[in-house]
């Protein structure tokens, strides 16, 4: 519920967007606000994923995804993240966080999400495994998706699907 009024102000400023490509990386800046922080007085582990949320949001409402979904009767559902910290975000620190799908196998998507401070030092990174459903008619491919967003996305070697939740080592770099 304390996201409300950031989810109003994407879905507001939606039309506003400038357009790309599926491939292409959406990167928005946000303010860590009082409601996002734990007894510690850093953001709390769960909020990063709330704010991953928004950056997944503006990849498809700036890739045309998200109209392409509703038009069709489709949505995506999360199917697995991980998350990984390096230091935290503090009280009104202004961040980067971009978001650039990684791949994808037969099933799902993968899209990491990488979160930067102000000075562009790394403060965490995610990854997010998605896949899509049609409303009546259950799973949707990701093929049928690519084909509806007029792009194509090589799919990954079964070895980097498998591992895509263990990428520490790319993180550490």
């Amino acid at each position: 519920m304390h996201m409300i009024l950031r989810t109003l102000w994407a879905f507001i400023c939606k039309r506003f967007l400038t357009p790309m490509s599926f491939d292409g990386e959406s990167v928005i800046t946000m303010r860590v606000l009082p409601t996002d922080l734990d007894v510690l007085w850093h953001v709390n582990n769960g909020v990063y994923f709330s704010y991953m949320d928004f950056g997944r949001w503006d990849l498809i409402f700036r890739n045309g995804l998200f109209d392409l979904l509703r038009k069709n009767d489709m949505y995506a559902v999360v199917s697995g993240e991980s998350m990984r910290f390096k230091r935290s975000l503090k009280l009104w620190d202004k961040f980067t966080l971009k978001t650039k799908v990684m791949g994808r196998d037969d099933k799902y998507f993968f899209i990491n999400q990488y979160f930067y401070s102000q000075k562009g030092d790394l403060m965490a990174t995610g990854l997010v495994k998605i896949r899509y459903l049609h409303r009546k008619h259950g799973v949707v491919s990701p093929e049928k998706i690519l084909e509806l967003a007029g792009s194509n996305l090589p799919i990954m070697s079964k070895e980097l699907s498998d591992q895509a939740f263990d990428f520490e080592q790319s993180f550490l770099k």
